[in-house]
């Protein structure tokens, strides 16, 4: 029962480590030295996703070559198991066994088993980690072909860490990306002008025949299309080989009748072309805000209640919705949000708001100390 107790606690210390406001490289050392402590692992590696293109990105390495990276983005990629999946059956936050999608013979006879050998490793855990719907980067642990497969245990602690994870890599990327809560729609199109495939935003955003009027207002036209109340700007973004997306570049390509050599040369001459049969795009709201972070700041919230009251502002969600999205207890969510609101002078989400943002959108906050007192907490 200790040893379990002791299990539990250092595991709770990890999901608190991902949201300390350190340098991220420094954070995922920490994260993966605490869990080799839960589990055994021979390397690992985060690479974030280009929430455009769903493109992976090198970054960082754990006992594994960093130089092993660029060849892998550039070569191996279109060949991996867990990116070769449909973008759709990636579940998000949800750790997948190397050994669940690829049968060792099948990797012995593909080109991925040349890049197995340079790692090495032979088996992995993976786990594609985002926030509302969208990746954020993929995590994985590897081990060598002469250790045992991962288990249950130790995807259930997969399991547990992804949510946090990927919460903390969206939250950290405020301020550089557009974050994904604020509705970027990515939408990927076939040849034949068909939708292959749209993110949570994309899917909110365009009702029936909308994929035409996306099409149309991409440059040299206007660039630009209204879509409800918002203008968005329409963009298309190069086709990539270590794009999540390349499994689509197939979708109507393949013959059933070809051979398995025919197969992986038509796979490799259709994910090195320039546009890989499909069309990317992207729509980004105009008039983004990406101060917010600051703003709460100024109040010298902890990082926790940061995360929380940002989550609270942007989502709308109420307290009950907000704690499952978090995967946190809706009286840590009121204890945050009451603490905040002291903090900032304010008794409900939308003075919180107001407050925060400025009535005009634009004014920066009151400075703390101004004299107002908070209301009784009513949101």
């Amino acid at each position: 029962m200790r040893a379990i107790d002791d299990q539990q606690q250092r595991l709770l210390d990890i999901i608190d480590l991902v949201y300390e406001g350190v340098e991220r490289e420094q954070m995922l050392a920490a994260l993966f030295t605490e869990l080799r402590q839960l589990f055994t692992f021979s390397s690992g590696v985060l690479l974030p996703i280009d929430p455009g293109t769903f493109e992976l990105q090198g970054t960082f390495s754990f006992d594994c070559p960093s130089e092993n990276t660029e060849p892998y983005l550039q070569h191996y990629a279109a060949f991996d198991p867990y990116v070769c999946r449909p973008p759709d059956a990636v579940p998000i936050n949800r750790t997948v066994r190397f050994s669940d999608i690829a049968r060792p013979r099948q990797i012995d006879c593909s080109e991925f088993a040349d890049f197995m050998a340079k790692v090495p490793y032979r088996h992995a855990l993976a786990a594609v980690v985002g926030l509302d719907g969208q990746p954020m980067a993929a995590f994985s642990v590897h081990r060598r072909k002469d250790q045992r497969d991962f288990g249950s245990k130790e995807v259930a602690v997969f399991d547990r860490i992804a949510p946090h994870l990927g919460r903390a890599l969206a939250w950290r990327s405020c301020g550089t990306i557009q974050p994904p809560s604020a509705g970027v729609g990515l939408l990927v199109v076939g040849a034949t002008g068909k939708a292959l495939f749209m993110n949570t935003a994309a899917q909110r955003l365009l009702s029936a025949g909308g994929v035409e009027h996306v099409l149309a207002a991409l440059p040299p036209g206007s660039g630009r299309l209204w879509l409800g109340l918002q203008n968005y700007r329409v963009s298309r973004v190069p086709w990539r080989t270590a794009s999540m997306l390349t499994r689509l570049a197939l979708k109507d390509f393949e013959p059933a009748t070809a051979t398995s050599i025919d197969s992986a040369a038509a796979f490799w001459k259709v994910t090195r072309s320039p546009d890989a049969s499909v069309t990317i795009v992207t729509l980004v709201p105009f008039g983004r805000r990406q101060d917010l972070r600051r703003r709460l700041a100024y109040y010298r919230l902890s990082p926790r209640e940061i995360e929380i009251a940002e989550s609270c502002i942007r989502s709308g969600l109420s307290q009950t919705r907000l704690a499952q999205r978090l995967c946190i207890s809706e009286d840590t969510v009121k204890s945050h949000l009451r603490e905040t609101y002291r903090k900032v002078g304010v008794g409900s989400r939308m003075e919180l708001l107001a407050t925060i943002l400025g009535l005009d959108g634009e004014s920066p906050p009151c400075p703390p100390g101004n004299g107002h007192a908070p209301r009784n907490q009513t949101n």
